[in-house]
């Protein structure tokens, strides 16, 4: 199992390219801008400081092969919705309402390739679930 942590302090500014994904639910089609963090120092640093995000944005955390991970809230100050995603694109795990600054694990549950961090409760509100379907170019959903 991977954990992936930050220093104390912010020390460098950290880009991120931003891409979009679409969640399909048993009813819908959400859309999302996020910012993909795909180095060591990106997924270290993640949305750590950031005092809020907008409703229709979130992170994506690609670790580039299947791992079991663990993540956790260290110096991010908002509360997330965690989805661990699998390599063909199907969310099989949510964690919802994260405590932010928290130092608990969060275990991603299985095989994962990808962690999508949403404001918190934008799953509940979006009826977004276990088994849905993350759509983009990193997946394998053929």
């Amino acid at each position: 199992m991977v954990t992936y942590s930050s220093r104390e302090t912010k020390t460098e500014e950290i880009s991120f390219e931003k891409s979009e994904i679409w969640i399909e639910t048993q009813t819908t089609r959400e859309h999302f801008v996020v910012e993909v963090a795909v180095t060591p120092k990106q997924r270290q640093q993640g949305l750590m400081f950031r005092s809020k995000m907008p409703r229709d944005m979130g992170m994506l955390f690609n670790f580039g092969d299947e791992i079991r991970l663990a993540m956790w809230m260290k110096n991010t100050l908002i509360p997330l919705d965690m989805l661990f995603v699998n390599k063909n694109g199907t969310i099989h795990r949510i964690v919802q309402n994260t405590i932010p600054l928290s130092l608990q694990t969060i275990a991603g549950g299985g095989p994962t390739l990808a962690v999508i961090e949403l404001n918190a409760g934008v799953t509940q509100q979006l009826g977004i679930n276990s088994g849905d379907k993350v759509i983009h170019e990193i997946f394998d959903t053929n």
